[in-house]
């Protein structure tokens, strides 16, 4: 079943850095670049006229998960999983975040941190304030094993998440792995989350 977006507040906006991570993962297909560019409504132009991403700009959400529909219609589910797996290879962690814990516990903020609505910070470090809007990552710890489990109930695919958490994991375990608990439901089955178990040796 092809990846449908889940209705999410208006005035959402993305992070230029968070569009740009996108479209370095699938640079290898230079024709989905364009289609990607051209879904997403980028006006920002380079010296030689070629259309880019401003890391700096803010892009309606509505548009950007038009682009992963995109992706799946072109390259699939497994596609979805190879572009979020790359996301966490260039992301930039603090230095605080050490383990695996530590980094998938923080993916709700940093999800937070790259959206905005109505032009304010959907995450404010300084005040610890939270705006709704754009669903969440749910972790939950599983005492005395190498396990955690991830609930994700964001508009994003669920084969974008299943990679991009995999892909987190494996940045810090590189011998994780993860399995979808579809007896939870599904969203690309009309679910409003999926849940995640990540495990490591």
């Amino acid at each position: 079943m092809p990846y449908i977006p889940a209705p999410i507040d208006s005035g959402i906006t993305v992070s230029g850095s968070s569009v740009r991570s996108i479209v370095e993962a699938v640079k290898s297909f230079s024709v989905l670049v364009g289609v990607l560019l051209e879904v997403m409504k980028v006006q920002t132009k380079d010296a030689s006229g070629a259309l880019v991403v401003d890391p700096n700009g803010w892009y309606p959400l509505e548009d950007y998960l038009l682009a992963y529909k995109k992706i799946d219609s072109l390259l699939g589910g497994r596609g979805l999983e190879k572009v979020g797996a790359m996301v966490p290879r260039n992301a930039f962690f603090p230095p605080n975040i050490t383990d695996i814990r530590q980094a998938l516990q923080s993916m709700d903020i940093a999800f937070h941190m790259n959206h905005r609505r109505q032009g304010q910070p959907m995450f404010d470090p300084e005040t610890g304030t939270m705006l709704e809007g754009i669903g969440h990552y749910l972790y939950q710890p599983v005492e005395g094993r190498q396990e955690l489990i991830l609930v994700s109930e964001t508009p994003y695919p669920c084969r974008f998440d299943l990679g991009l958490i995999l892909g987190m994991a494996q940045r810090f375990e590189p011998a994780a792995t993860i399995a979808h608990d579809l007896a939870q439901g599904c969203r690309q089955k009309g679910g409003t989350s999926c849940t995640y178990a990540v495990s490591w040796p």
